[in-house]
């Protein structure tokens, strides 16, 4: 099965090691997935040569397209610029670091007939224990302000109708992005279909969702987003 228009993209930061070989295998697998396609790599601010290398890929592959931050502006803010720049009819996010096998869409393939949002979940989280509870600390926390209720909140593997997505009114810039995206789209009663994939070990380039600002920067992001919601339904009560 193929889709008729795939916008793909990578949100990168300091990925110069894994940039050329994950957009040579993504070159490779895409064509099987859709008739028309394109690669997006939003370079989120990196100081390593991340962006000067997809700009020398994009002379050589026309599939190929670069959204440049200046600065680093977060992960989320990276999601956001890809889903605007997105041009085709579904698109689809992983990330840059090749611990995810662009393989595994062939299985999501069959479910556009009835979802607009099918979304991965890692069935073995190839990382360390520490960062595996913290993930599953920041899961219970969100799902306690926002009853999200999926299998993984942020895993970076997921393939939406391109629409959907553009025309929400995200705001987190940080890691929340992807929860936030999936609490959006539950109220609008969107039904997600959730997928097992496979979740492989780093191998090149520096890990940064472990870091604690990131993880603090998150929390707040959630509670802020909590906090508005109950105000503005508090207003609504008072009129």
């Amino acid at each position: 099965m193929k889709l008729d228009e795939l916008s793909v993209f990578f949100p990168a930061y300091n990925e110069a090691e894994n940039i050329e070989p994950l957009i040579k295998n993504a070159l490779n697998i895409i064509p099987q997935f859709a008739q028309k396609f394109e690669l997006i790599v939003v370079n989120d601010g990196s100081v390593d040569q991340t962006k000067s290398k997809v700009l020398a890929l994009a002379k050589i592959y026309p599939q190929v397209r670069l959204v440049n931050h200046s600065t680093n502006l977060g992960y989320g803010a990276a999601l956001k610029s890809g889903f605007k720049a997105a041009r085709y009819d579904w698109v689809f996010f992983t990330d840059a670091d090749l611990q995810f096998d662009l393989q595994e869409l062939t299985n999501f393939l069959p479910f556009t007939q009835d979802y607009q949002a099918i979304i991965g979940y890692r069935k073995n989280r190839a990382e360390g224990k520490s960062r595996v509870r913290n993930a599953r600390l920041f899961k219970l926390y969100v799902d306690i302000l926002f009853r999200v209720h999926v299998k993984d909140n942020d895993c970076a593997f997921k393939l939406f109708k391109t629409k959907l997505v553009q025309n929400l009114n995200l705001e987190a810039n940080g890691a929340f992005l992807s929860s936030e995206l999936l609490y959006k789209l539950k109220k609008q009663g969107v039904k997600f279909k959730q997928i097992a994939v496979s979740h492989y070990p780093r191998l090149r380039g520096n890990p940064t969702g472990a870091n604690l600002k990131v993880i603090i920067k998150a929390g707040l992001e959630a509670m802020k987003l909590y906090l508005s919601i109950k105000l503005h339904r508090l207003q609504q009560h008072q009129w």
